[in-house]
């Protein structure tokens, strides 16, 4: 039972050092050729999305779901390239929650679109946490 033990301790920090070492390799994608300026539009959209769907103004919110949607679209089809699975998959849940607000716009519920407008940042800072340079934050 202790020879057991001993190999099962043995595997798991095998496990747990190749998990380490393999974590800064995917998240050590090249991103020089991402696009910066769209990258600024969707952070000053994202901190005016909520507010203008709160506001009831829903020109603004379908022009802020707009850039979102581009946003979310471009990163899926950006990351899908670069092989980032996770970062595809959250650029799609965005594209899925911008739907969704702009549907809810569409049929003037300000207050379930302000509830899943304040999702968007979150899926934001959750691919950041992941693929934004150090430097940059």
């Amino acid at each position: 039972m202790i020879e057991f033990l001993k190999l099962l301790r043995v595997d798991f920090l095998i496990a747990f050092a190749a998990v380490l070492v393999s974590a800064p390799v995917i998240a050590a994608i090249d991103l020089r050729d991402y696009d910066n300026d769209l990258m600024r539009d969707l952070d000053k959209t994202v901190k005016y999305f909520e507010p203008d769907i709160t506001a009831k103004n829903a020109d603004a919110a379908k022009e802020d779901a707009q850039v979102l949607l581009d946003g979310f679209k471009y990163t899926e089809d950006y990351f899908a390239k670069k092989g980032a699975d996770d970062a595809v998959e959250i650029s799609r849940k965005g594209v899925k929650l911008i739907s969704a607000v702009l549907a809810s716009v569409d049929s003037n519920d300000f207050d379930a679109a302000a509830s899943a407008a304040r999702g968007a940042p979150d899926l934001c800072k959750s691919c950041h946490d992941i693929y934004k340079p150090r430097l940059a934050r």
